[in-house]
């Protein structure tokens, strides 16, 4: 007989005798009919109906309490026709809450039976001796969309259909300027998540994840990218000393251009105008680390997604208040989509 068949009491016998990597920390029934959410926080839970009925039939669990750490969790749907995924993840922002979203979309109510798998011991990241770090992302996709992640950014660039909408993405620690080998863990959403390109010297050592969402509309997805930490990123004496900075990437700009676009940066700040054409729209600016006040500065600007010319018309100098410009070009009829990166 199949878990998900099995009553609630019995199936929380079958998982008591699993072994402790394979039962899960917490198990959950009920009669779901429009959109609930279950937020979880040490061994409490609340459940909030975001639209439908109230939830009947329900009965939970909890193997061990919810860590007061940050937590990656993975979903197992056991029952359930609908959605459901993770919205929220413990973090010291939350006090430490997740939060699991049921959605029964379809007409009618429908039986859910679901399995959440967390580290009890808050070191999901440790195993045995090894050390490792992670990078955890979380986006609405719609269609087809790369993102790749460097250092401590990820940037998304969507291959097919719209932009990727509500992105999010927490480093432990930046991934290393060095040939690493990540893993792909814990994916969730209704579509297909792969890991396809490694962090190589050839690819200034980033690593991309392709999603392609095959229904209408964008769907929710999230996932967690895993690698071991070098010697020197151990904790022995020699990691203590800080790494410098390495030159890198610095500035990421995304937006709808038609027309020609100036986009000004200096220190922590920047600002843009559409200098021919239409306004600019889904703009987004992102400094990771602010522009130095210094003239001897080599940037250099990488064009990631865009039909058009990109192009520095400004480096920093005493003369210009140490501001970086750069210009996009899109001289074709319609607008298009550009994502930029502005190395130094």
């Amino acid at each position: 007989m199949p878990y998900k068949t099995l009553p609630f009491a019995l199936l929380l016998w079958v998982y008591s005798t699993l072994s402790a990597q394979d039962h899960p920390q917490f198990v959950w029934q009920g009669q779901v009919d429009g959109t609930a959410i279950l937020h979880l926080a040490g061994k409490s839970l609340k459940v909030q109906i975001q639209d439908g009925a109230p939830v009947e039939r329900q009965k939970f669990h909890f193997s061990d309490a919810l860590p007061g750490t940050q937590e990656a969790v993975r979903v197992e749907v056991l029952e359930g026709r609908g959605y459901v995924h993770v919205i929220d993840r413990p973090s010291i922002e939350n006090n430490y809450t997740l939060a699991v979203a049921i959605e029964d979309r379809q007409p009618g109510s429908s039986f859910y039976s679901i399995a959440l798998y967390w580290d009890a011991s808050g070191n999901i990241f440790e195993r045995g001796a090894e050390k490792t770090d992670h990078v955890t992302w979380t986006g609405r996709v719609d269609q087809e969309a790369v993102i790749s992640c460097r250092r401590q950014s990820c940037v998304s660039s969507a291959e097919h259909g719209a932009p990727v909408a509500d992105e999010h993405f927490k480093f432990s620690r930046p991934l290393p300027d060095r040939d690493s080998e990540v893993r792909l863990e814990y994916p969730q959403g209704r579509g297909e998540i792969r890991l396809i390109e490694q962090p190589r010297q050839r690819n200034n050592y980033t690593a991309r994840v392709s999603i392609r969402d095959p229904q209408g509309g964008g769907g929710e997805y999230a996932f967690t990218l895993v690698w071991n930490r070098g010697p020197k990123e151990s904790g022995s004496k020699e990691a203590s000393a800080p790494i410098p900075d390495p030159t890198g990437r610095g500035f990421l700009w995304s937006g709808v251009v038609d027309g020609r676009v100036r986009v000004t940066l200096e220190g922590g700040a920047s600002f843009s105008e559409a200098r021919e054409g239409a306004p600019i729209s889904a703009e987004h600016a992102e400094i990771l680390r602010p522009l130095p006040p210094r003239a001897d500065l080599a940037p250099t600007i990488r064009k990631l997604r865009g039909r058009g010319r990109v192009s520095i018309v400004e480096t920093p100098s005493e003369k210009n208040n140490y501001r970086l410009v750069f210009e996009i070009d899109d001289p074709d009829p319609g607008a298009d989509n550009y994502d930029v990166e502005i190395d130094w």
